[in-house]
C-alpha cells in the first residue's frame, strides 16, 4: 500500500491574520469584561455614598436630638479656647459673636467655668491637645465631623480618633468620664486634616467620601441654613462666605431663582463630590436633567462639574435631576 506522505492538508501553526484577529478578539474581549468591571464597581461606590450620606443625616439628627437642637448646627464655627476671648474677639472675625451663641445653647451658657487655675481664664481644649491655643475656624465640612465625632483624643489630632464630648455642662472637652457620642462610626483612614487641601486651613479634620479611585478624593461638603428659611445659608448672610471653600464647594440653589432659592431651604446639604472630584459650582434645575453647571467649567474628563455630584436632597446623581 502506497502512503500518501502530503502535508498539504496538515496545518503546522496560525498564520500571522489568523494570529492578530485572535489577539484582536481576546482585546475586545478584555476591554468589555474591564468596562463591565468599572460599572459594576461605580455602581457600588456610588451605592456606598448613597447610603453613607443617609447614615450621616441620622447620625446628625441624632447629636441634635441629644442637645436638644430644633434647628440644624451651623456649618462655620469660630472656636476660641479662651472662652473669655469672645467677649473681645481678637482676631476680629465677624461670626465669632454667632459661634458662641450656638456653642451655649448647646454646651451650655456656662461654657469653659470655672476659670482654669493654672490658665487664669476659662478654657475649652476643644482640639484635644492639652494645651491652649487657636482660635480655629472650622469649615462646614469640618462642622460635620465634630459634631458627629465630637473632641478627638490627646495628643490631638495626629491620629485623629473621635472620642465624642464629655456630659460635663461646663467643659464638652473634659477628659474621661460620661459621653455622648461619637454619633458616627468614622472609617479613621478617611479621616484627614483640612490641610491637605489649604494649608492655612484650620487642621481638624474632614471625612473623605468612598470614591478612592479618582484623582483628588474630596471630602464630604455640609451646608447649614441654621433653621433660617434660606436666609440661613451663609452665602446669604452678611458678610457672605463659602463654608466649604477650602475644598471648592458651595450650597446648591434652584437657577434662575430671584431672590436664590436654596435646595432644602429649612435644613442643610450634605454633597458628594462624586467620581471626578469636582464640586458643581452654579444651581441644579431639579428634575430637569440638566447638568448643574454651564459646560465652560468642565471636569477632568471633559464632563459637566457637578454632574455627577451626591447629595441628601436627591437619590439620584444631580445631573440626572431629582428622583
Amino acid at each position: 500500500m502506497l502512503r500518501n506522505h502530503s502535508r498539504r492538508n496538515q496545518r503546522g501553526a496560525f498564520t500571522l491574520v489568523e494570529m492578530v484577529v485572535v489577539l484582536l478578539i481576546i482585546a475586545i474581549l478584555a476591554s468589555l469584561v474591564v468596562s463591565v468591571t468599572v460599572n459594576v464597581t461605580n455602581q457600588m461606590t456610588q451605592a456606598q455614598t448613597r447610603t453613607e450620606i443617609s447614615q450621616l443625616e441620622v447620625a446628625l439628627r441624632a447629636f441634635m436630638s441629644d442637645y436638644n437642637l430644633a434647628d440644624p448646627p451651623p456649618s462655620y464655627l469660630v472656636l476660641y479656647e479662651n472662652i473669655a476671648l469672645y467677649a473681645t474677639n481678637p482676631a476680629g472675625n465677624p461670626y465669632a459673636p454667632q459661634t458662641f451663641t450656638f456653642l451655649q445653647q448647646t454646651f451650655g451658657k456656662n461654657l469653659g467655668y470655672p476659670i482654669n487655675p493654672a490658665l487664669g481664664f476659662p478654657w475649652v481644649d476643644w482640639n484635644g491637645d492639652g494645651v491652649p491655643n487657636g482660635p480655629w475656624t472650622l469649615e462646614g465640612e469640618q462642622c460635620l465631623v465634630f459634631y458627629l465625632g465630637g473632641i478627638p483624643t490627646a495628643p490631638g489630632l495626629a491620629g485623629f480618633s473621635p472620642q465624642g464630648f464629655s456630659t460635663n455642662n461646663m467643659n464638652p472637652a473634659m477628659p474621661g468620664g460620661k459621653r455622648k457620642g461619637p454619633y458616627y462610626t468614622f472609617q479613621v483612614a478617611r479621616l484627614v486634616p483640612l490641610t491637605s487641601y489649604n494649608p492655612a486651613a484650620s487642621p481638624f479634620p474632614v471625612y473623605l467620601d468612598p470614591w478612592q479611585v479618582k484623582i483628588g478624593p474630596k471630602p464630604y461638603a455640609y451646608f447649614s441654613s441654621q433653621g433660617i428659611n434660606n436666609n440661613g445659608y451663609m452665602l446669604n448672610t452678611t458678610p457672605p462666605l463659602i463654608d466649604c471653600a477650602s475644598i471648592g464647594a458651595a450650597p446648591y440653589f434652584i437657577t434662575g431663582s430671584n431672590p436664590v432659592q436654596f435646595t432644602n431651604p429649612n435644613t442643610y446639604q450634605i454633597i458628594s463630590a462624586g467620581k471626578d472630584g469636582v464640586f458643581g459650582t452654579a444651581g441644579w434645575i431639579p428634575a430637569s436633567g440638566v447638568p448643574p453647571v454651564p459646560p465652560s467649567n468642565p471636569n477632568a474628563a471633559g464632563q459637566p462639574a457637578g454632574a455627577d455630584d451626591q447629595a441628601n436632597f436627591s437619590s439620584t446623581l444631580l445631573g440626572q435631576g431629582q428622583n
